[in-house]
Parts: structure tokens; C-alpha cells; sequence
């Protein structure tokens, strides 16, 4: 299967000592990290999964608090399926997992692993890293088509995008989209020409806003559609659409020559949500900041047996404030803590006994006890630096990755085959002539550098509809006659080569052409009617790929005027000179311009050498058919390429907006769509 489009979630480390955004103020923030990394592929018709994963860091830093945090223990509630693992640490510090004290685990229940830092200076960080393997597709889904699939070698062409972005995630998620294309002086197969390939049209999107840079260079789809800007939100399940054009000329001779595929841009799709994605959450942080306890005693003056003890807890850090959770004091005989003079031994323990701001202090009530001597008093203080954004610990938890100031980006890399060979485009134009009787214009034409082989194309009725042979095929016009390859019936008309009855359908029919020359193309066009009023601006392509644009409108019903003079149907004239000369054939004038709307075919003459004949570009089929019920668009259109010529030749939709109403019941849009059908059957003739 052949991918022309490739587009891929990059994980992309920076500094990790650089935090989330919105912990720049905080002294010690904990920032879990989760960067998805995928490989999405299409074909600019679509999207296939590929392997993804999750890389996940958690930062615990020191920021530039000036202070040394000692004893941090990290709390994590961890998903089945990650493993954790050291990835940073400071050489003097010491990182393990490992069984917290009861304390710890008392006030994290959920959590199911934990890891201990003996100390962090200031400015410095731990890093820890875990890893998840997706299955199914990527979270965030990229898909791009295109219209046309394929492009011409030295050919101006406009490639019609659509891109779509999927939030499969559970939860909301803060989108904005860059695209950038190829440089204008660069090697990816494109003309080195100012512009070249740029923006083109007016984009459109459902969400937000999007616009092109003023070189139009540049895409951008943000909240306003300025760049940089804002984020518009996709809610879980969401779907962002949006549809722009893209106008260049290829140049294969700057990347070996041949068919391939070309880059089409690249687009950077920037993702930001303040959750993970893995479900991996921090419980609550136990670490220790400067402080200082002091324990006293006093002896009662009236008797000097009984004693009185108290704590002093002081916070003595610059920086942060503490939960002050446990005061014990005690005496002993001894010089140590143990045992406790029986009555002395007072403890509190609880979440908080109260919290202290930066130069705070905290007295434990005095407690009394009787000893006959003199004891020695012990105090302990068990604290924790608070759960406060501006002063304590504070859990960042984002998705993805930090791109550039806390962002992520997907990059998507844009490719688009490149055709150096022919390109055959029919378009199918349906007018309504009464509430049940139609008039079907077919034309079939070579937009490439190299002649077709033989070709075939075809066309359908739908059911509901009966078309009699004497008034439709009967009256049925290909034009140029000889580029008919196979007639039924060559004796006389109708100049159709084969009828089908496909299911669904009442009746097909089948073209078999001679090779269609190129690149020298004339055109088959709709006119609302005669004269200059209704004349349009053309486009003649000459034998050696350079253009003529010509003023074109029909004069009468046998007459046409191209470029000031007056043409009738089934002469010949001549555009260019020298190496450019090129004959064109006014193939066919509609006699129905002089009553209403019509067509015109002009034919650019090659030649076909194998069996020494002239040959045209384009054809041109018309016939009328009638019958009863809806003409049901949505049946209409059959699409096909000979697969033994992927890479040379392409059907291009083309929609047509020139269509008559003569009933209400009819589907407008899906009538302007074009017939696609091309089949090359060039091995089939080699065998005559």
C-alpha cells in the first residue's frame, strides 16, 4: 500500500530542569509530564493506526528557593502496566523505592508506590520516569485528504485539503495548528519560483478560527486564527475540521526526474491538557524545610518534685510554610530518649495541629509530671512543607510533552505523488431539461505531460429511469468521432462502444477511446448562452506545456469566438508558433446555446503513431435520458483506475456548479460531483 502521508507524534525532551509554566513561582513543585508518541499513516484519503506510546516524567524541584528540602518522600498512585524508574539525580542525593513511615502511609491510602529523596538543593531536580504501551490507535488522531491524489509534473496545480483532528482522549483537551510549507528555493520537487507552492483560497475550519501568514506561507489555526494565539478546545470525542487549498508547480527534475512522492508541508499540531493521560497521580508530598525545635522544663517552686514540659516548634524557613502534625515531649533519667519517666511521655499526633508560615512558631501546652531528681526533657516535632502553590509543594499533572513553553506537538509530514506522465480527469455535468428528462455532458481529458495508453470510461442511469433508444442513444454525440476505439455498431449511430446493466442501476455505458494526447488540451465547457456577455476567460495548453488564455463564448448555435475571432464547429485554427504551434478542432458547438444553455468542445490535435492517426484532448460525450422518479445523485457516480497504472494515472473529481433545476426533489451538490472513471487498457491493445 503506498503512503502518501505520513504523520508522526515526535516526543521531544527539553531541559527537563525546565517546569511546567505556572510552577514558576512555586518553591517546590512536582510536574508529571506524559509525552504520546505515535506514527499515524495515510494516503490523503484516510488514516491507518500505528504503535503508540506514553513516556511519563516526574520532576520534583527545588526552585531557586535558596534552601535546602530534606526527606521528601513522593507519594504515587500508579496504573497497572507502568514501571517507574530513576532517569536524574544529583550525585550527593540518594533515590529509592522503598516503605514509607506510618505516617506517610497513613495520609496516602491510595497510593501503591513510593519514593524517597534524601535532599534536593536549591535549584536542582530529581527526575523520574515510567513508560505505557497503547494499543488500538493513538489518542489523537490526524487525517488528511486530498483532492486531486496526484499532481503533474511542471503542471500548476491546487490540492483541496481537508485536515481532521480526533480528541480520543477522555477529557478536554487545548489544541492549536501550524502548518508550514516547503521553502520557495528548497530541493523537494517543487519550481524554485517566488511562491511557489503557497495558500490559496479562503480556509474554513468549525472550531476556532484559521488564516495564512501574509507570504502565504504559513497556516494557522488557533482561537483567532493568528499566530502565536490562544487555544480552542476539542471536548472528549471532539472533532476539529478544517478545509484549505494549496497552489503550486511541481519540479521532479530537482529529485531524480521520475514519478514519486513530494513533501506538501509539515504541520505542527500543538496539544495542552492539565491532566495525564495514564491516570497517574501524585498523593501528598512529605518533605522538610529549615526549622528548629526547642524542649524546656520547669521545676514547680513549691514542690520540687513536679516538673512541667514544653515544646517550642519554630519554622525558620524563608520560604515555606509547615503542617505541623505530630508534637511529642517526654523526660528520662538517662542521657537517652529512652525509657520515658513514667507520666512524662505526651504526644499529639493529627493532620494538622496547625500550619506556620514562614517565621511562625508553636508551643505545645505545658504538660506536668513527678520525678524525684532531675530529668532530662526531649521534644520531637514531626512537619511537613504545605500543600501551597505560592509557598508549600504543588502537583502539576499534564499530558504530553513541553513544546516549546509547555506545550506538545505532533509533527505531521505531508507528501503528495508527483506524476511525470499522464492524468486523466472526467467530469460528468448533469441539466435538468424537464421534471423528468435530463441532459448529461461527459468530458474526459488528459491534464499530464505524456500521452494516455488506450482508455475507457463509462457512465450510469440510475433505477427509476428508462431511457429510450430512440431518444437517447439515438441522439447520442462523441465527439471527437474518431477517438471512438470500439463502436457496436460503426455502420450508423449511436456512438456509444458498449451498454451494461450494472446492479442498482438501469443502464451503463462504455467508451472505448484511442490514446488521449499531452500535454497540448483545449476544453469542453457549459455556457448559459450566447454572446460576449456570457464569455469566459480559457486556458489552452500548447504542445510544448506553455499556456494561452483566451476570452471564449459562443457566437450562435454552429459558432464560437475564441480570442476575437469567430469559429465554426468543425474548423481548425492554430495557437503559438515555432515549437509551440499547436492545431485545436472546434469539435462540437451545442445547437441548444441559441435557446438556452449549452456546450462547447474544443479538441487540441496530436498525434498517435503506432497507427499513424490524428488523436484529441478532450473528449466529449452528450445525451439526453428521461424517465420517472427521483434522479438519485447518490447513485450516479462510479470511480475506477486501471491498477496496472497507480503511479501514471489518476481520475480526478472535478465538481461542476453549472446545472438547471427542473424538479424539486433534486440533490444539487452531489449533481455537481464529477464522474470518475479511468481505465487504462494499454496491455489489452498490444495484444491486437
Amino acid at each position: 500500500m503506498k503512503k502518501l502521508l505520513v504523520a508522526m507524534l515526535l516526543l521531544v525532551l527539553l531541559t527537563l530542569q525546565a517546569p511546567d509554566l505556572r510552577a514558576a513561582e512555586t518553591p517546590l513543585p512536582i510536574i508529571v509530564n506524559e509525552y504520546v508518541n505515535a506514527t499515524i499513516s495515510t494516503e490523503g484519503f484516510g488514516y491507518l493506526c500505528g504503535p503508540w506510546n506514553v513516556t511519563g516524567y516526574i520532576i520534583v524541584k527545588n526552585n531557586n528557593t535558596g534552601e535546602t528540602v530534606s526527606d521528601i518522600w513522593i507519594p504515587i498512585n500508579k496504573p497497572s502496566g507502568l514501571t517507574i524508574s530513576l532517569h536524574y539525580a544529583p550525585s550527593y542525593a540518594t533515590v529509592s523505592r522503598g516503605s514509607p513511615p506510618s505516617y506517610v502511609q497513613a495520609d496516602n491510602s491510595g497510593a501503591n508506590e513510593f519514593w524517597h529523596i534524601t535532599q534536593l538543593r536549591s535549584g536542582d531536580n530529581v527526575t523520574l520516569k515510567y513508560a505505557y504501551t497503547g494499543s488500538g490507535c493513538a489518542p489523537i488522531l490526524v487525517e488528511e485528504r486530498y483532492d486531486p491524489l496526484k499532481i503533474v509534473d511542471g503542471v500548476s496545480s491546487t490540492v483541496n485539503v481537508k485536515l481532521n483532528i480526533t480528541n480520543n482522549f477522555g477529557f478536554a483537551v487545548d489544541v492549536k495548528v501550524k502548518k508550514v510549507l516547503p521553502a520557495d528555493n528548497g530541493v523537494e520537487g517543487w519550481s524554485n519560483i517566488a511562491g511557489n507552492p503557497r495558500f490559496s483560497g479562503t480556509p474554513s475550519t468549525n472550531v476556532g478560527g484559521i488564516s495564512y501568514s501574509s507570504d502565504y506561507k504559513e497556516l494557522y489555526w488557533t482561537n483567532d486564527g493568528s499566530w502565536p494565539d490562544g487555544w480552542f478546545t476539542l471536548a472528549a470525542g471532539g472533532h476539529g475540521n478544517s478545509t484549505f487549498s494549496i497552489t503550486g508547480t511541481p519540479a521532479l527534475s530537482e529529485v531524480g526526474g521520475e514519478t514519486r512522492k513530494i513533501t506538501l508541508g509539515t504541520v505542527y499540531i500543538y496539544l495542552k491538557a492539565e491532566r495525564t493521560f495514564t491516570g497517574l497521580t501524585i498523593g501528598k508530598v512529605f518533605a522538610v524545610g529549615d526549622a528548629s525545635v526547642e524542649a524546656k522544663k520547669e521545676q514547680d517552686t513549691t514542690n520540687p518534685n513536679q516538673w512541667k514540659e514544653t515544646l517550642v516548634f519554630y519554622d525558620t524557613s524563608a520560604k515555606f510554610k509547615y503542617d505541623l502534625f505530630n508534637t511529642t515531649v517526654w523526660a528520662t533519667e538517662g542521657n537517652t530518649p529512652s525509657p520515658a519517666i513514667l507520666g512524662s511521655f505526651n504526644s499529639t499526633q493529627r493532620f494538622n495541629i496547625t500550619q506556620l508560615s514562614p517565621g511562625g512558631s508553636f508551643s505545645s501546652v505545658p504538660s506536668t509530671f513527678t520525678y524525684n531528681g532531675i530529668p532530662k526533657i526531649w521534644a520531637l516535632a514531626k512537619f511537613r512543607i504545605t500543600n501551597d502553590q505560592l509557598n508549600g509543594w504543588w502537583n502539576y499533572n499534564n499530558f504530553t510533552s513541553v513544546w516549546p513553553n509547555g506545550d506538545v506537538y505532533y509533527r505531521v509530514y505531508e507528501e503528495i505523488w508527483a506524476v511525470r506522465g499522464y492524468l486523466v480527469k472526467a467530469k460528468k455535468e448533469v441539466v435538468s431539461e424537464s421534471p423528468s428528462c435530463y441532459v448529461l455532458g461527459i468530458s474526459l481529458e488528459n491534464l499530464g505531460q505524456w500521452e494516455t495508453p488506450y482508455l475507457e470510461f463509462y457512465d450510469v442511469v440510475p433505477n427509476g429511469f428508462s431511457p429510450d433508444p430512440a431518444g437517447t442513444e439515438g441522439n447520442m454525440i462523441f465527439t471527437p468521432h474518431g477517438m471512438l476505439a470500439v463502436d457496436v455498431n460503426p455502420s450508423s449511430p449511436p456512438d456509444y462502444s458498449l451498454i451494461t446493466s450494472p446492479a442498482g442501476y438501469s443502464r451503463g455505458y462504455v467508451w472505448k477511446a484511442y490514446p488521449v494526447p499531452a500535454p497540448q488540451n483545449g476544453f469542453a465547457a457549459y455556457f448559459k448562452g450566447t454572446g460576449s456577455g456570457n464569455a469566459k476567460s480559457i486556458d489552452f495548453k500548447l504542445v510544448d506545456g506553455s499556456t494561452v488564455t483566451l476570452s471564449v463564448y459562443p457566437v450562435d448555435g454552429s459558432n464560437v469566438n475564441i480570442g476575437g475571432t469567430t469559429y465554426a464547429e468543425g474548423s481548425s485554427f492554430t495557437l503559438g508558433s515555432g515549437p509551440s504551434a499547436t492545431d485545436f478542432t472546434v469539435a462540437y458547438v451545442d445547437d441548444n446555446l441559441t435557446s438556452g444553455g449549452g456546450w462547447v468542445v474544443v479538441s487540441a490535435k496530436g498525434r498517435y503513431e503506432n497507427l499513424n492517426m490524428d488523436v484529441y484532448n478532450p473528449i466529449f460525450v452528450k445525451y439526453r435520458v428521461c424517465g420517472s422518479g427521483v434522479y438519485n445523485a447518490t447513485n450516479l457516480f462510479m470511480v475506477g483506475v486501471d491498477p496496472r497504472n497507480t503511479l501514471d494515472a489518476i481520475a480526478v473529481s472535478s465538481p461542476n456548479t453549472r446545472i438547471g433545476f427542473g424538479a424539486s426533489t433534486l440533490e444539487p451538490l452531489l449533481l455537481a460531483i464529477a464522474l470518475i472513471v479511468s481505465i487504462a487498457g494499454v496491455l489489452a491493445r498490444r495484444k491486437r
